[in-house]
């Protein structure tokens, strides 16, 4: 960290309040899509399960681009890194209001999905630079707050300007919105720094090593199945809106903007769910959002049942994530110290890879037994990440009956990863 880039109280809330918005555009850039795929599916000529598989595709490009990327640039000066990927996430987003065919359009939202997860870590490495000490925390929570807040104003947002403008009407706003955003925030970060500690850079081998424990890999296949059993559902909830539940326009827009509050009111719990009870919490979590998928089915043709249903699978979206967040910086402290950043970025790659597994899945399960088929499909993934928790409880509970962690192990380890 360097200290001497703190300014004014006024300067350093400006350029903390850029970081926020800056994850709120990444957001909004990703999830626009999941409101208007019937617009883009009609104004393309294209089928509608092949529209949704660019959700799935983004997040896919998304977790394997941000380790790659993060890795590749870890020496870098890092506000050369920060500028050269904002200009080709906005890059792509201006290709996309060129896009009149599907290829087009692919390549277009690869460009974004391939420097978002990147972006976005570098927008937290920044935090301690620019806020003082005791503010570090708040504002890490507010920039992946900005994230998530993304999907209840920006899905919502870019649905009714598709709704009056047509679909490209919301990615000129996603695109405008990068655009400002960038222009604002670089002259206001520090220069000349790079993401890691003088003196620490981490080698790929030292990194790598983290994936060969098995409590990173159960959390990260349990992140994988979870985010999938609501993506498999979540993906085409602005069609299953429409032509199951009798939803348009208006109606189908506040039920959007409805399930991203339930989604940061998921944030929040997930926090509390981390401090009260940790990882045992989880497989119970899991169990109870495979019986509320699995309502589905039931519930939408109902009306205002099915729309509670939805709001209540909503609320569990997130409650993983501090639990998981917490495992993976625990594990890398303890056992594998250099690969610190690297623990970080295993959230977001498996979660965006879960977003991926859930929406082609999901497009799958559409072709084959509509849109009602779904949330039974997503109560599978959901067991699936349940049975996983257990596991994970299990081995941690296992490694945890070894002793508590002390200096010397984490040096031996330290020592270690240098050989």
């Amino acid at each position: 960290m360097s200290t001497g880039n703190l300014a004014s109280p006024r300067r350093t809330a400006f350029a903390a309040a850029l970081l926020v918005a800056l994850a709120f555009a990444l957001g909004f850039a990703e999830f626009v899509l999941i409101g208007i795929t019937p617009a883009v599916a009609e104004g393309l000529g294209e089928p509608l399960t092949l529209v949704g598989d660019l959700v799935g595709y983004y997040a896919l490009a998304c977790a394997v681009a941000t380790p790659i990327v993060a890795l590749a640039t870890a020496r870098a000066d890092r506000f050369k890194v920060m500028a050269a990927l904002l200009a080709v996430f906005s890059a792509g987003n201006l290709l996309t209001l060129f896009a009149d065919d599907y290829a087009l359009l692919l390549v277009s939202r690869m460009l974004p999905a391939a420097t978002s997860g990147t972006l976005l870590a570098l927008a937290l490495t920044y935090v301690p630079d620019i806020v003082a000490k005791e503010r570090v925390a708040a504002v890490l929570g507010l920039v992946l707050a900005g994230f998530s807040v993304s999907s209840v104003v920006g899905v919502p947002i870019g649905t009714a300007l598709a709704d009056m403008l047509g679909w490209k009407a919301a990615y000129a706003c996603v695109f405008a919105l990068g655009l400002a955003v960038s222009a604002a925030l670089l002259p206001a970060l520090p220069r000349g720094s790079s993401a890691h500690a003088a003196g620490a850079a981490p080698t790929l081998r030292s990194q790598l090593r983290l994936l060969g424990d098995a409590r990173v890999l159960g959390a990260a296949a349990m992140i994988l199945a979870g985010v999938a059993s609501t993506y498999v559902f979540y993906t085409y909830l602005a069609p299953i809106l429409a032509d199951v539940v009798g939803l348009y326009a208006p109606g189908a827009s506040l039920v959007l903007l409805l399930f991203g509050v339930t989604c940061v009111g998921s944030n929040l719990l997930s926090g509390w769910v981390a401090d009260r009870f940790g990882l045992r919490a989880l497989p119970v979590v899991f169990v109870t959002h495979a019986a509320l998928l699995a309502l589905l089915a039931a519930s939408l043709p109902a009306g205002v049942v099915g729309i509670a249903n939805i709001l209540a699978v909503g609320l569990l979206m997130y409650v993983m994530n501090s639990t998981v967040q917490m495992l993976f910086q625990d594990v890398a402290r303890a056992d594998y110290p250099s690969a610190l950043t690297f623990s970080a970025s295993l959230h977001p790659m498996a979660f965006n890879a879960g977003i991926a597994l859930g929406s082609f899945a999901g497009g799958l399960v559409v072709n084959a037994g509509g849109l009602l088929a779904t949330g039974p499909t997503g109560a599978v993934l959901a067991l699936a990440a349940a049975a996983l928790a257990l596991m994970l409880v299990r081995m941690t509970a296992h490694r945890n009956a070894e002793g508590p962690v002390d200096a010397s192990r984490v040096s031996a380890a330290a020592a270690n990863e240098l050989e």
